[in-house]
């Protein structure tokens, strides 16, 4: 299931020129992969709390329009690829008042173990959450 975000474009988001500066934008794809956990029923602190964290280890950014100021915005993610090691996620982040698509972004994690940061295999250290991120990944790839 693709999950969507809503965002409304701060002041301090925004450059000199009056269009949100290149940074802000991963930060928003975070702030929309955190809400796409949290609407599986789990969360980012849980899977630290069972030890295991997920480090960012590849990000690219596709900026085709500019956000400014005061702009609602929609980023939708996915997940595009998984497996016991590692998690890809796919971003789109449209303007509401016309649906224009501004940028589209990916990301890649790994599973790790919060105390050590060796990889580790997130099947076997959340087997539950597995299944329910397995079960998503095929409706993400179909759909």
């Amino acid at each position: 299931m693709a999950n969507t975000t809503e965002i409304n474009v701060r002041y301090n988001e925004t450059d000199a020129m009056g269009v949100v500066h290149h940074a802000v934008y991963p930060v928003w794809f975070e702030m929309a992969r955190t809400n796409y956990i949290k609407a599986l029923g789990y969360s980012y602190a849980r899977m630290e709390e069972q030890g295991v964290m997920l480090p960012v280890t590849g990000l690219a950014l596709k900026y085709r329009r500019p956000a400014k100021y005061d702009e609602d915005l929609t980023v939708t993610t996915k997940i595009t690829r998984l497996t016991p090691a590692r998690i890809e996620f796919s971003y789109k982040l449209t303007r509401n008042s016309d649906g224009e698509l501004l940028t589209e972004g990916e990301s890649s994690h790994a599973f790790v173990d919060s105390t050590n940061f060796a990889p580790l295999n997130f099947k076997k250290a959340m087997p539950e959450f597995y299944e329910v991120l397995e079960r998503e990944t095929q409706k993400d790839v179909q759909g």
